[in-house]
C-alpha cells in the first residue's frame, strides 16, 4: 500500500483526537497536562507490548539513544504548545504548525541528506501553502504580529520536528517496529519528566484531577489517547516508507479534516463542537483544499 495512505491517515486521525481534546478540556478536564501524561503512559505501554513479541531485540547504544531522546522531545513539546495556546487564540498559532515541515525538510536535507524533485517540491509548497490558508481562520493583523506565543510555538514545532528526523535515521538500519517500540517507550520517559514536573510545582489542580474524574470521562480520555498513539504509528510507518519531508508537509491535511469534522458536528452535534463557519471564509477554504491536492498530485506523479 502507497506510503501516501498512512501519511494521510494520521493527520485524519490527529483532525479526530484534536476534537477529543477540545471536547475533554472544554467540559470535562481541568488541567490539559493530565491527557499529555496520560498520553505518554499509553505509549510507553504499547512500545513495551511491541518489546515483548519481538523478544526485546538487541540495539546498539546509539540507536537506542536517538529513539529514546526522540520519545521525549515529542512528549515534551506539548509543554510549550499548552502554553502559546494559553497565551492566545488557538486560530492565531494554528497557522505556525505549517513550521513543522519546513524545519523537518531542513533537517532532513542537512542530516539525511534527502534532496526533493522538482515535481515534489513543488507539492511540498503547494500543500504547505494549503495548509497555512485552511488554518487561518481570518486575515488580520494579530497573524503576523510577533507575540511571546510565537516563540512558544515555535519551540514547540521545532520539539515536533526533530524525533521525526531521528526516527528517519534510525529506523533506515534497525527497521520499523523495533524503532517503533523504542521511541514509544521514550515517550513513557518523556511522560515521567511531565508527571513529576506536576509534582514539584504548584499545579494541584492535577492532583484533584485524577480524583474526581468520572469513568465515563476515563473512557473518553483512553479512546482518545489510543487514536493519538495510532495516529503516531501510521505517520511513523508512513516516514519509514518514505521522505520524511514529504511525509510531514502531508499533515496539511490535517486541518483539512478538522474543517470537515467541525461541520459535521456542528450540523448534528453542536452540543459537543459549534464551529462559526463566515461565508466569506468559503472561498478560501476551497482554495486552500485544491490547493492541497494539487500539491498531493505533484508528489505523486
Amino acid at each position: 500500500m502507497s506510503w501516501i495512505f498512512f501519511a494521510i491517515a494520521a493527520p485524519l486521525l490527529y483532525a479526530a483526537s484534536n476534537f477529543f481534546d477540545k471536547f475533554l478540556i472544554e467540559k470535562r478536564v481541568r488541567d490539559p497536562m493530565m491527557l499529555a501524561v496520560l498520553g505518554g503512559v499509553l505509549s510507553f505501554l504499547t512500545g513495551l507490548g511491541i518489546l515483548v513479541f519481538r523478544g526485546f531485540p538487541n540495539i546498539h547504544s546509539g540507536q537506542l539513544f536517538y529513539l529514546l531522546l526522540a520519545g521525549v522531545l515529542f512528549e515534551l513539546a506539548i509543554v510549550p504548545w499548552y502554553k502559546a495556546i494559553s497565551l492566545e487564540d488557538v486560530s492565531r498559532i494554528a497557522p505556525l504548525g505549517q513550521a513543522i515541515p519546513v524545519i523537518v525538510l531542513i533537517l532532513s536535507y542537512l542530516f539525511l541528506d534527502e534532496r526533493l524533485a522538482s515535481g515534489q517540491l513543488l507539492g511540498f509548497l503547494s500543500i504547505l501553502v494549503g495548509g497555512f490558508l485552511l488554518s487561518v481562520k481570518s486575515f488580520n493583523n494579530g497573524i503576523f504580529k510577533v507575540r511571546k506565543a510565537i516563540w512558544y510555538m515555535l519551540a514547540a514545532s521545532l520539539l515536533f520536528s526533530v524525533p521525526l528526523v531521528l526516527f528517519k535515521f534510525v529506523s533506515l538500519n534497525l527497521g520499523f517496529w523495533d524503532s517503533l517500540a523504542y521511541e514509544f517507550v521514550g515517550g513513557g520517559i518523556g511522560a515521567l519528566i511531565l508527571f513529576s514536573y506536576v509534582l514539584f510545582s504548584k499545579r494541584t489542580g492535577f492532583k484533584k484531577e485524577i480524583t474526581r474524574t468520572q469513568f465515563g470521562t476515563w473512557g473518553l480520555i483512553g479512546s482518545n489517547e489510543a487514536i493519538y498513539v495510532i495516529s503516531r504509528m501510521l505517520t511513523f510507518y508512513a516516514i519509514s516508507l518514505a521522505a520524511v519531508s514529504l511525509v510531514t508537509v502531508l499533515g496539511g491535511f490535517q486541518p483539512f479534516f478538522m474543517l470537515g469534522f467541525g461541520l459535521i458536528l456542528s450540523r448534528w452535534f453542536p452540543n459537543v463542537v459549534k464551529e462559526d463557519i463566515e461565508k466569506k471564509t468559503v472561498v478560501l477554504k476551497l482554495a486552500a483544499i485544491v490547493l492541497i491536492f494539487a500539491g498531493v498530485w505533484f508528489i505523486n506523479i
